[in-house]
Order: C-alpha cells, then sequence, then structure tokens
C-alpha cells in the first residue's frame, strides 16, 4: 500500500521528486560518463561506468527509503543476499567473460565486413547522443524478442523464471538473473555492435544508461513519469511485467526503452489501478541461490503449481 500520510508540503516535495528522479539522475550519469572520457581520457567501459554504478547503488536505496511505492516492500523477504550473490555472478563476472569471447569470435566478421563496405559502419560523425539513441533502438529490438521468446518458449523461461521469482521489487532485483540466461540476453547488446563497430564512447554511455536504467526500472520508488512512459520502460510499466498474472506479466518486454512493445502491439499501463501480487505461480520456488541456479533443471517446470494447466 502507498504511503498516504505526507502533508501537503511534503506531498508536492514528493511529487517533485518522484517525477524528476530519473531524469535528473540519468542526466547527470550521462554526463559524468562522457565526462570520464572526454576529459579526463579514462577509455575503458568499465572504468567510466564504474564510479556511476557505485552512485546508483548509493542514491536509488536513498530514494527507495524516502519514497517507497510500497511499504511492504521495503521489508526484506530473505532475498538481499540471493540478490547481490546474481549481481556479482551474472552481471559482474560472467558479463565481463563473455564480451572478450565474443568480440574474439566476430572479430573475422567485422574485418570481412569493414573490408567490404568500408570502415564507416558506424555512424561515428553523428553526435554522441544521436549515436546513444541508435545503439539503444538497435540493442533493444534484439532485447524485445530475446525477452518475449524468453517468455513463450518453456526451456528459456525455466531460466527466465528466476528473474520473475522475487514477492517484492527493488533495486537489486535488476541483476537477478541466471548466468546461462544472463549470456543470451547479452547477445542483442553485444554482437550487433562489434559487427558495427560501434566506439567505445558510445559503449560507454550505453552500459551507464542500461545500469542506472536497470536500478530504476525495479525500484521501490513512487515515480510518475507521464510521457516519459512512452519512451523508457520504467516501474510504472515494468511492475506489470512481474503480476503474478500472466495476462498483465505476458506485457511490456522492453528492457530500456518501452518503444518497441507500442509498435507490437505488447504495451500495457491500465490507468486508475497499480498491479497486485506479483512474483510466480508457485510460491514454494526456491529462494537460496543454489537452488534457483539448479531450478531450470528439474524434472517439471517448477515456476508453475504441481499439476498447473494454462
Amino acid at each position: 500500500m502507498k504511503n498516504k500520510s505526507l502533508k501537503p508540503n511534503s506531498a508536492l516535495k514528493s511529487n517533485i521528486v518522484a517525477s524528476l528522479a530519473f531524469p535528473l539522475t540519468m542526466s547527470c550519469a550521462l554526463f559524468v560518463t562522457w565526462y570520464g572520457f572526454a576529459v579526463l581520457d579514462v577509455h575503458h567501459v568499465l572504468m567510466a561506468t564504474l564510479s556511476i554504478v557505485i552512485f546508483g547503488f548509493i542514491v536509488i536505496p536513498v530514494l527507495e527509503r524516502r519514497l517507497p511505492f510500497r511499504q511492504d516492500w521495503s521489508h526484506s523477504d530473505g532475498d538481499v543476499g540471493t540478490d547481490w550473490l546474481h549481481m556479482i555472478i551474472a552481471n559482474g563476472i560472467v558479463v565481463n567473460l563473455e564480451k572478450p569471447i565474443l568480440v574474439a569470435v566476430f572479430v573475422g566478421a567485422t574485418a570481412w565486413l569493414a573490408a567490404t563496405f568500408g570502415s564507416g559502419l558506424w555512424p561515428d560523425t553523428w553526435p554522441l547522443l544521436a549515436q546513444l539513441l541508435l545503439m539503444l533502438l538497435i540493442a533493444e529490438f534484439g532485447r524485445y524478442w530475446v525477452h518475449f521468446a524468453a517468455h513463450k518458449i518453456p526451456w528459456l523461461w525455466r531460466l527466465h523464471a528466476i528473474h520473475h521469482s522475487p514477492n517484492r521489487l527493488y533495486f537489486l532485483n535488476a541483476g537477478r538473473f541466471h548466468p546461462l540466461e544472463k549470456v543470451i540476453f547479452q547477445l542483442p547488446e553485444v554482437v550487433p555492435f562489434i559487427l558495427l563497430g560501434t566506439n567505445i564512447e558510445t559503449i560507454a554511455l550505453y552500459a551507464t544508461f542500461n545500469a542506472i536504467h536497470g536500478f530504476f526500472q525495479h525500484s521501490n520508488i513512487q515515480q510518475r513519469l507521464g510521457w516519459l512512459n512512452y519512451v523508457f520502460s520504467l516501474p510504472e510499466l515494468h511492475r506489470w511485467h512481474h503480476s503474478k498474472n500472466i495476462e498483465e506479466s505476458d506485457r511490456n518486454f522492453g528492457n530500456n526503452l518501452i518503444i518497441w512493445d507500442l509498435v507490437f502491439g505488447t504495451y500495457f499501463n491500465p490507468k486508475n489501478r497499480e498491479v497486485d501480487d506479483i512474483g510466480l505461480l508457485n510460491t514454494d520456488y526456491p529462494k537460496g541461490y543454489l537452488g534457483q541456479l539448479k531450478a531450470p533443471f528439474a524434472k517439471r517446470d517448477i515456476s508453475k503449481p504441481e499439476g498447473y494447466v494454462k
């Protein structure tokens, strides 16, 4: 239930924070990342984004405490340790091991494309923000269909069910992925840009955008984003995607942008009501990290109750 006990002045301040928290935080994060490589000459994606991720880890939990969407989501469900392990292993170790391998695999294809079509496959002369938008649109198209498939193809759903297993949403849920699924979901964000020869500056901006957006997307922060809900896949939309009601959760597949959901008819944002229960139909799904790693390989799909038929 939302906190409705705010005094008028406090309510006004809360409304301002609810509207501006995401755009201001994201603008600051992108500026600092740009400053890192443009002025300080930090030409490494990890170095350019690490401080921003740390910043997100500080700012967003404070906003969750000061302006929670639901008070009951502010309390641990025995999930914090599990989410930290998912964040470190899937989003730290796996991501940083996968990308060099993909670069090595596709370097030959990149060389062939450059030799055939010239070296200017990526529009380096565009303004950086325009390049970031292009990268978002391309990556989102692939991510949309991979995510859609993860809800429709049984073996992919078994992996993806881990991400839908929390019974509350807070910022660390952004990293809850099975390592194998993380590899699959990373492909549309990596392969096209190796082939196109995307520059490090755009990749750094994308990494920053993706990290900060992911934290906000899963956060327990009261936000009122208005028209931005037709551009970005933020909490007001993404909470429906985590609904226990399958007709609601099979919508809003966008990772950073919601544009492809609008194009393909999966956009969902009902007015005058909020999402009810979230999570999986099976309330006995493992909460521990090792149990979740093994869950996709159980004899039956344990994300659903015994005997469940859709």
